[in-house]
């Protein structure tokens, strides 16, 4: 499912990621990377705030719907 339909407190695992290059190597930068544990702290106005590897990012939405997650 797309990170965007992940609930607010609930914990996931990147799955995949079907970006284009460049945005995929921006997300690797973050460490948002396949495998890696995700969860949503906030929305505001469909962007989100999430937090990876114990730090919060913020994340805009067709970003976020380009990011994909399994529970």
């Amino acid at each position: 499912m797309p990170l965007t339909m992940l609930p607010i407190g609930k914990e996931a695992v990147v799955n995949k990621c079907v970006a284009k290059e460049a945005t995929k190597k921006f997300l690797e930068g973050l460490g948002i990377l396949p495998g890696t544990a995700i969860s949503v702290l906030a929305e505001v106005n469909g962007d989100l705030i999430v937090c990876i590897k114990g730090s919060r990012v913020a994340l805009n939405k067709g970003v976020a719907q380009q990011l994909f997650v399994r529970v």
